[in-house]
């Protein structure tokens, strides 16, 4: 009977040693590169290398993650090119006082994350506000906002990232331009919504 239960002993812990093979082990303090928090930052690091599920930067083991490598490391998933990240690079101009859908296009967008949560984190006046978002295609639009400059300025600025799965970030962020028509009647969104 006692050896009975020394092997189911030794299955069980067998089994839950089987499940954290792989996963980051070493303290955060002794692994330099946990303190990068972008992919593309992360892999100008020779010893870091990017784990894509956990959304992490680490000189570990990803376990059985998507790893993303630097750039001379010969790996099928090497350089920033494989980073999830934002793909825009168009300058929006916004009406304040108006609502608007921001729409962000993306770059390698893995199967998993398509899964999850989506958000829109917009700063704007000094304040960030995280809005719901929704992904179609290789797009995120961002839940309907008040686009509204609070300051005394014709203009104020502001940007918008992308998170999934509630606070895993892409690369990057979209900048965007807030107008008062009061003060720029000129502005380009007060006449006619156009792209600037």
């Amino acid at each position: 009977m006692s050896l009975h239960i020394n092997v189911i002993a030794v299955i069980l812990v067998s089994a839950a040693l089987c499940c954290l093979a792989g996963d980051i082990i070493i303290d955060s303090k002794d692994d330099e590169c946990r303190s990068i928090t972008s992919c593309s930052s992360c892999l100008t690091k020779n010893v870091c290398t990017w784990c894509v599920a956990k959304s992490l930067c680490t000189k570990q083991l990803c376990g059985n993650d998507n790893v993303i490598y630097p750039q001379q490391v010969p790996a099928l998933m090497s350089g920033p090119d494989f980073c999830p990240r934002i793909a825009s690079n168009e300058y929006m101009t916004y009406e304040s006082g108006k609502r608007e859908i921001l729409t962000v296009k993306l770059a390698e967008i893995y199967l998993f994350m398509a899964f999850t949560p989506w958000k829109c984190k917009i700063q704007l006046n000094n304040k960030d506000v995280i809005v719901p978002a929704i992904l179609v295609g290789e797009s995120i639009f961002c839940e309907s906002f008040e686009m509204k400059n609070d300051s005394e300025e014709p203009y104020t600025e502001g940007t918008v990232k992308v998170l999934w799965n509630y606070n895993k970030a892409f690369d990057g962020s979209l900048s965007f331009k807030v107008c008062r028509c009061d003060l720029e009647p000129n502005c380009i969104a007060c006449n006619k919504k156009v792209k600037k």
